[in-house]
């Protein structure tokens, strides 16, 4: 998978920066890593939801800077959606992973404040894990049906 990210276009990699810094700064800001003044934090940020923020934001980036072409085939378009849906679900795993354990009113509802501080905190880096896994996953998949579309199989 490696060797395929390493020959993609070079037009693809100003294209993976910015994708992955719109990503980076959706997952960012409302999660508090990001400090603005709209959303507060009052829970300390750890330095596992950085390296989680920077890794999914960067699988985000290479996924959607990945353009295979959809005009192939139905089937090919059809694949394209489901990776991008699959992208989006990321995000949203990487956000819970890195977000505050008490700001999550999932959570507290749930388990209360305390069982978010007790149970749902240590579990959030293996949830950021999870997105990682489920990105590599969608990434993998897109390089194949990107090879697909560059170089179709005859019929």
């Amino acid at each position: 998978m490696f060797k395929d990210v390493l020959e993609l276009p070079r037009a693809t990699w100003p294209r993976a920066v910015v994708f992955a810094g719109v990503a980076a700064v959706l997952i960012a800001v409302p999660s508090d890593l990001i400090d603005t003044p709209i959303f507060g934090r009052p829970v300390e940020v750890r330095w596992i939801d950085y390296v989680i923020l920077a890794v999914t934001s960067a699988l985000i980036g290479l996924i959607f800077a990945i353009r295979p072409d959809p005009a192939a085939s139905e089937e090919l378009a059809v694949t394209v959606d489901r990776q991008g849906t699959r992208t989006i679900w990321g995000g949203f795993v990487s956000f819970l992973a890195v977000g505050c354990p008490v700001c999550n009113q999932a959570v507290v509802a749930l388990v209360g404040v305390s069982g978010a501080l007790s149970w749902w905190a240590p579990v959030q880096p293996v949830i950021g894990l999870l997105a990682v896994g489920l990105l590599l996953y969608t990434l993998r998949k897109r390089l194949n049906t990107y090879k697909l579309s560059a170089c179709p199989v005859p019929v």
